[in-house]
């Protein structure tokens, strides 16, 4: 025990961060996420926008007459979000990959906490560790996305050749599965799916037999036929089912459908150009969308900046993730390479769920949106990630240019 402990120092000593590491920061990929998170602040103001008669004359008129309260939070948020992907930055990304499992059990351990002692919350989840009493606290099934990507990065890395039998699935399956269940089991479902589609976004790039691919997914297929019969019989699972009947035919169910069906309203009162950030008988102002600031921000963009807010915000997460995809295939190291995948998994995954579920295309799960939904745990997690990317890219450039250096001075000499 000792022993590791004075390893991790002296591999820390050893590797002290160079600040000429600097030089080879991603600034683009930085960029467009600061660029989408100050718009958050922005989107956020106008959900949690009061009621007004008149448009405000002017910005001051604005900020003195409506509340700042969950913008300022999410600033700070922002802020602390930051800080967070520094200290991820700092220390070289290997030796999260030397430490992995002990980082995955951290994570096990602290979901079991979180079962053991959080408070039932909305929708009876025990997903949250709150603090003063209040309604707000952290949730740690975030965080642990960020650990489980860390532990499935060095598992897949460290595999001398693809997955062909199915059989070779089942350990990183089991690895995977454990905290899995432990979220489900807050219930947490939105979450579980995040951990799910990272595990199956490596599977897939790690070079696994298509044949093995299309035979999990038809067994998929044939398994939901018990599965849809088993949540229309459980009383426990209820409120899920509805939200999958909903997703089918919204009209069918008018009160539980409300959220959905006054998002889509929204979208479409936004038009071309949007009714701007607090504009009279907005349905952000009027609270006729729940959530309208966190799961929902997205139908607020699309009232407040329209159809061209809306796609400006989907094209700019294009580009951070095509910035990522492209940044993952330029990494020569597998751990690397694999860290990147698995963030990229985790933020598509986030983005197309949350859009397509606000928009009607698929069901209503709980996803924030990366960088613009209110959140600290998500923002924290969203940026611990960039974190992780960047942290790659920088010691993988630096690494590749020396060893470019040192190969030319041979061949001088």
């Amino acid at each position: 025990m000792f022993s590791r402990i004075r390893a991790f120092f002296k591999y820390i000593r050893d590797n002290q961060f160079d600040r000429s590491l600097m030089k080879y920061f991603d600034w683009p990929l930085f960029l467009i996420v600061i660029a989408i998170s100050l718009f958050g602040v922005v989107c956020i103001f106008s959900a949690t926008s009061s009621q007004v008669t008149e448009y405000p004359a002017n910005v001051v008129e604005m900020l003195q007459t409506q509340s700042i309260l969950y913008p300022r939070l999410q600033l700070m948020w922002i802020g602390a979000g930051l800080v967070a992907m520094a200290v991820i930055i700092f220390f070289p990304y290997e030796l999260y990959g030397q430490y992995a499992n002990v980082i995955y059990t951290a994570n096990i351990g602290l979901l079991v906490f979180t079962l053991l002692v959080a408070r039932a919350g909305r929708g009876g989840m025990t997903a949250f560790l709150a603090w003063g009493g209040g309604d707000r606290g952290f949730q740690t099934s975030e965080v642990g996305k960020i650990a489980i990507i860390m532990a499935l990065a060095k598992a897949f890395s460290v595999r001398t050749k693809p997955i062909m039998k199915f059989s070779d699935v089942i350990p990183l399956a089991i690895y995977t599965g454990i905290p899995l269940v432990l979220i489900v089991a807050q219930p947490d479902v939105g979450t579980a799916l995040v951990y799910l589609a990272v595990f199956a976004v490596m599977v897939l790039v790690s070079g696994t037999n298509a044949k093995l691919i299309w035979g999990v997914i038809i067994a998929f297929v044939v398994l939901l036929v018990p599965l849809w019969y088993f949540m229309n019989n459980s009383a426990s699972d209820n409120f899920r089912f509805t939200r999958i009947l909903i997703w089918l035919d919204p009209e069918a169910y008018p009160d539980e459908a409300r959220q959905v069906i006054n998002g889509q309203i929204a979208i479409g009162s936004g038009g071309l150009w949007g009714k701007g950030i607090v504009s009279p008988g907005s349905f952000a102002s009027l609270g006729y969308i729940s959530d309208d600031h966190t799961d929902f921000i997205f139908a607020i963009v699309c009232e407040s900046f329209g159809l061209v807010g809306g796609c400006a915000l989907v094209l700019a997460y294009a580009l951070m993730l095509a910035r990522m995809i492209w940044l993952s295939i330029q990494v020569e190291d597998p751990y690397g390479s694999y860290l990147i995948v698995g963030v990229t998994a985790m933020m598509i995954f986030h983005v197309v769920e949350n859009v397509g579920m606000v928009i009607g295309l698929l069901p209503v799960t709980g996803i924030p949106l990366p960088f613009v939904s209110y959140g600290g745990s998500n923002m924290l997690t969203n940026m611990m990630g960039i974190g992780l990317v960047l942290n790659v890219v920088m010691r993988s450039r630096q690494r590749e240019l020396r060893q470019r250096t040192s190969t030319n001075k041979v061949v001088k000499i």
